[in-house]
């Protein structure tokens, strides 16, 4: 009888989840970086796990449901030319809301159409009727498309001014447009990345896939083990040869993959070197409201050059003259600031009502320290721990999948 208590004992205070003691690999963070990490891992039949504090995968990748809706935390797309997806041929199968190739620009009142120069030139310079877009300044979107340009330390609207664009022109367009992919209106980022984004939204197709930006994930998701997924477990204490999570599980490792910066501050002081100690990071808001609405363009991003106020949103049509539109800002947190400067643009709205809001503090990190860090895009923190993310390559999808393939593939696995 007391032989039975003591194994009925072992068995409630160790149970077979806490009876581990060592992992080979362990990740932690279940967003793209530490999915493409895992993947890679897979394919090689290396064994790894993943931990992460949340409940569901994708990190930044957020969608939530809202009734029929669903809503991406952040206005977030796909570029489908992104040279990271060639890695995952399968995300080719993603079902995608596509974009029309430019965009609607509104000044003085009135709204203007703006073809995409690249894919229709012709189109562009007879039927783009802009009054602030010169001749010239067309040209020179085709010349800039041309350009490539490797140092990261020029200033981006030095580099248009002397290239000849007006400074009309780099307000209206490069700054009004560019605001919403870098978070950034004075575009203080490297010109190489400039000039690849740029290039990008140029030649390739750009949209949202269908039931949400999570879908990403899921996708990269579907050839993990989920056994090998642990999700709503923190860790709470990393140390030089294990990790420590929050049911107290002490786990030692052969390597650490790290994706979140954050994540230092848990080191154990013997191995802290406080390199992102200064991190930061930009912040955005983002509005969803149901609108009922006549005469709009679906599907096409629409820019407000000066506003301080909205810097962009696109209308999704539901049904009828109801759609759903996500309006992002880089300063506002007052929804009425929102609805009163909506409402003076388009005069012909019959209903409106807010149905979902997102402050996103951490959307973006900043990356003129740590860009391409090293033109490894990884950090090899200790012989046992590395650091991938795209706050180490790019502020990107394309940078979080690129820096785990480099730190991988540099492994030699």
């Amino acid at each position: 009888m007391c032989s039975w208590k003591r194994r009925k004992t072992r068995e409630l205070v160790l149970p077979t989840k806490s009876m581990r003691k060592y992992i080979e690999n362990i990740i932690i963070g279940a967003g793209i970086s530490g999915l493409t990490i895992a993947r890679l891992l897979e394919e090689k039949k290396i064994p790894y796990l993943i931990f992460d504090s949340r409940s569901n995968i994708g990190g930044k990748l957020e969608t939530i449901k809202h009734g029929e809706y669903d809503l991406d935390v952040g206005f977030q797309i796909i570029i489908e030319d992104y040279p990271a997806f060639k890695i995952f041929p399968e995300i080719k199968n993603i079902k995608i809301k596509r974009f029309e190739s430019g965009f609607i620009i509104n000044k003085n009142k009135n709204f203007y159409k703006i073809l995409n120069p690249i894919k229709n030139p012709i189109g562009f310079l007879k039927n783009s009727s802009f009054p602030d877009f010169s001749i010239k300044d067309k040209l020179l979107l085709i010349v800039l498309f041309l350009k490539n340009e490797k140092s990261k330390n020029l200033n981006v609207v030095k580099y248009l001014t002397n290239l000849g664009f007006s400074k009309k022109f780099i307000n209206d367009f490069f700054k009004s447009f560019f605001q919403g992919v870098f978070l950034d209106k004075n575009l203080q980022i490297p010109l190489e990345y400039f000039l690849f984004i740029y290039k990008l939204f140029a030649k390739s197709n750009v949209g949202i896939p269908i039931g949400g930006i999570n879908s990403l994930a899921t996708l990269l998701s579907n050839k993990l083990n989920k056994n090998k997924i642990e999700l709503n477990n923190k860790i709470i204490k990393i140390n030089e040869n294990s990790i420590i999570d929050s049911k107290k599980n002490e786990i030692s490792f052969r390597r650490l993959f790290c994706t979140d910066p954050s994540l230092e501050s848990l080191m154990d002081d013997d191995i802290n070197v406080q390199i992102f100690k200064d991190i930061q990071y930009k912040k955005t808001f983002n509005y969803y409201l149901v609108v009922n609405i006549n005469n709009i363009s679906e599907n096409i991003i629409y820019l407000f050059p000066d506003s301080n106020i909205i810097s962009s949103l696109y209308f999704s049509k539901k049904n009828g003259d109801n759609y759903l539109v996500s309006i992002s800002s880089l300063n506002c947190d007052n929804y009425n600031d929102i609805k009163n400067e909506f409402i003076s643009y388009f005069k012909n709205v019959n209903s409106l009502e807010l149905i979902q809001s997102f402050n996103i503090k951490k959307a973006l990190p900043y990356i003129d320290k740590f860009y391409k860090f090293k033109n490894k895009s990884y950090i090899k923190y200790t012989n046992k721990i590395y650091f991938s993310g795209d706050f180490l390559s790019t502020p990107s999808i394309n940078g979080s999948i690129e820096s785990a393939d480099n730190l991988i593939e540099d492994l030699e696995l």
